[in-house]
């Protein structure tokens, strides 16, 4: 049976699919500014599938790098070239075939952690608990309750205190307000306590998953920014009271 995961891929793919055969019957009509929207759009897809492929396989851009390198080489037409990067390719060809049959570590590998934790702060067992999204950037949600709330809460560089510092500034357009990802998703920004909250209500509380589904869509507005992000070791501290 497909995953979540894997059925959501499969669909862009189709979708990326419609795309491109669409955009080449505009080309080959003279529809040149159709094209460069749906071109646009193809991008944006693209960008989608990537960060998909990347929670599924954190090995994915290292992989696609690899096999970029060995087509271009592949392509060279010296005969004296080819010749010279032989032993190359043959390594990158070595490397990528190792890669693909290590088993990889899955990024979100265990999220009945996350269940333990949650019901474990709900009923008390616990103060709170911290979610490391990526140590590398430094990207941590910290979870306690308040009354009858789940205080989500993320605290961005203490450098940046002040909120205007961690919103989506566009300089080209100053007039457009540019929220951040995190506030799109429901986290407004604590002047006090120089954060950003989210406040989930925890009465009657049964099961997960509902937080659960929010912390896919933080963790996948927070690598949806192109391919720099190569750390994503989840991991979940506890803290006693």
């Amino acid at each position: 049976m497909k995953s979540d995961l894997d059925q959501i891929i499969e669909y862009l793919e189709s979708e990326k699919q419609s795309l491109e055969l669409s955009i080449k019957r505009n080309l080959a009509e003279y529809d040149y500014l159709y094209a460069h929207y749906q071109q646009e759009g193809l991008w944006r897809l693209n960008n989608h599938l990537d960060t998909l492929k990347y929670f599924k396989d954190p090995l994915f851009n290292k992989k696609q790098d690899i096999e970029r390198w060995i087509r271009w080489m592949s392509r060279l037409e010296n005969n004296d070239l080819e010749s010279l990067y032989k032993d190359d390719i043959a390594e990158k060809k070595q490397e990528l075939e190792k890669l693909n049959k290590d088993q990889v570590y899955k990024y979100f590998n265990d999220s009945q952690v996350i269940d333990e934790a949650l019901f474990d702060l709900y009923e008390g067992r616990i103060s709170r608990f911290r979610l490391c999204l990526s140590k590398e950037d430094g990207f941590y949600l910290d979870f306690e309750m308040s009354n009858d709330f789940l205080k989500i809460s993320y605290r961005p560089d203490p450098m940046f205190d002040s909120y205007e510092y961690i919103r989506d500034i566009d300089d080209d357009d100053d007039d457009e307000v540019h929220l951040h990802p995190l506030e799109k998703l429901g986290f407004s920004w604590d002047t006090d306590g120089k954060q950003l909250i989210f406040r989930y209500d925890m009465r009657g509380f049964k099961e997960a998953l509902p937080v659960k589904v929010l912390l896919s869509r933080i963790a996948y507005e927070k690598f949806n920014f192109g391919l720099g992000h190569h750390d994503l070791t989840s991991s979940v501290d506890i803290f006693y009271k």
